[in-house]
């Protein structure tokens, strides 16, 4: 997983130790640590958000199936596990405390990357494989309806919420779509293909005026003005494989 300079996009270097493979969401805690979901060893290790050096294994093991997601929210931490299709909860300190959505409960199929907890202290799920956005209480796992029903947006994956809208790349679909907070749409924000874009996964605001957007499927990361959605070049056009998510660092 590299680290990389805005706007310059010079490359920082990779996160120093720990076991990672096939990594995916990586977050900002409340602690200030970076954690990161290592898919294929089953576990959330945790790095110095600053330096990339790696400080422990948050939890691995029991709780987990092939992690995706993280999100944090009342004291806990939630993974999304793609696999079997679950939502976990952990406490603060690793410790299992059982599944908070159970296997494919209410239609989950697949939660991604952009599992996160919204500015109305809502849980939102991108189940990947179904095109639906899910929301549930964060601390009781109790569901709360559809953002987006099954088939309402090509391979969801990650969310953002800004200037009172949510903010949803559609990797299959190549773009990125906004709606309002009721789950209405907007518009188009990012055309397909626009930029070269191919497999919009994971997407971040730099707090320079742009949105950064992941294009996996050519391993780049590209940029767009915040404003309108218009392409402004890429940040990053070689050394990747994969990207899928992206995190900034403040």
């Amino acid at each position: 997983m590299g680290r990389y300079s805005l706007p310059a996009g010079a490359f920082l270097g990779n996160l120093n130790g720990g076991i990672l493979d096939g990594t995916l969401a990586s977050r900002v805690g409340p602690d200030g640590k970076l954690y990161v979901a290592s898919e294929l060893t089953n576990g959330i290790l945790r790095y110095d958000a600053r330096t990339g050096r790696y400080l422990d294994t948050f939890a691995s093991g029991i709780g987990f199936s092939h992690p995706t997601g993280i999100a944090f929210a009342k004291g806990a931490v939630l993974v999304g596990n793609f696999e079997k299709s679950t939502v976990s909860k952990f406490d603060s300190k690793g410790r299992f405390l059982g599944p908070l959505v159970g296997s494919q409960e209410y239609a989950l199929d697949g939660p991604d990357v952009g599992m996160v907890v919204g500015p109305d202290g809502v849980l939102y799920v991108p189940s990947f494989n179904n095109g639906a956005v899910l929301k549930f209480d964060p601390g009781s796992g109790r569901f709360l309806g559809y953002f987006l029903s099954p088939g309402g947006i090509a391979q969801p994956r990650t969310i953002l919420f800004r200037k009172k809208l949510v903010w949803i790349s559609s990797d299959s679909g190549n773009q990125v779509l906004r709606y309002k907070m009721n789950g209405s749409f907007v518009d188009t924000f990012i055309q397909p293909g626009s930029n070269g874009l191919k497999g919009a996964s994971g997407m971040a605001f730099g707090g320079d005026g742009f949105l950064y957007v992941s294009s996996w499927h050519n391993n780049k990361v590209l940029r767009y003005k915040e404003s309108d959605g218009s392409p402004a070049g890429a940040l990053i056009e070689t050394g990747l494989s994969g990207p899928t998510f992206l995190t900034v660092v403040r």
